[in-house]
């Protein structure tokens, strides 16, 4: 039997390693793209890492063809100054994966899209102003992410997750809808472990999902 194989954009990330890491746990055929592959572990002989940078197209062609899934392995990141990071590899992953023929993509999001949630209702409402201008950056590359994808016409699924934190993941993560609230912070290696898991299955709506642990 063939085994399943992923592409993780970015795996010189945090989080992109850490999907590296659990797809080579699963013994998945997995590819791999970093901009300096040279400073990256040695995490298996058959880890394949090509030198790409996430925003370049024709760099991440060659990862991309061939492989089942693409999870677009950047953290997501909040602040207040304006960035298209994740917007800008998620054109260049989406355009290489319509050339490659490669329907799956993952990518990771962020609870604080939804705002200051774990307040109490009126406390919301004050906080809200004050969140949005110190994430303001951040938060307008994920939704621009979020819009793209769905625009896409790709078979996607977007895990938002709260803030991470380098613990040990519990290996007990759920993926539940949006609207039903999430942990607040998450184990790296739990929302690796759900895109991973979300990778190997198809898409279904909703589209956009949280991850609690």
């Amino acid at each position: 039997m063939t085994s399943s194989s992923i592409t993780v954009i970015g795996a010189d990330d945090p989080l992109g390693e850490a999907v590296v890491r659990e797809a080579l746990v699963r013994g998945l055929l997995v590819q791999a793209t970093a901009v300096h592959p040279e400073q990256l572990p040695r995490l298996s002989p058959t880890l394949r890492v090509v030198r790409a940078r996430p925003a370049v197209q024709h760099e991440l062609v060659p990862a991309i063809s061939g492989t089942d899934a693409v999870v677009l392995g950047l953290s997501p990141r909040l602040g207040s100054e304006p960035t298209m990071r994740v917007t800008d590899a998620a054109i260049a992953t989406a355009r290489a994966m319509r050339a490659a023929g490669v329907p799956r993509l993952m990518a990771a999001s962020s609870l604080d899209l939804a705002g200051p949630s774990a307040a109490p209702n009126a406390l919301r409402s004050l906080l809200a102003p004050v969140h949005d201008r110190l994430h303001h950056g951040g938060l307008q590359d994920l939704r621009r992410l979020e819009r793209l994808l769905a625009s896409s016409g790709l078979d996607w699924t977007v895990l938002r997750a709260g803030q991470l934190v380098d613990l040990l993941g519990t290996r007990e993560q759920r993926v539940v809808p949006v609207e039903t609230g999430a942990s607040r912070t998450l184990a790296r290696e739990d929302l690796a472990r759900a895109l991973v898991d979300q990778a190997l299955r198809p898409g279904e709506e909703p589209r956009v999902l949280a991850v609690t642990a």
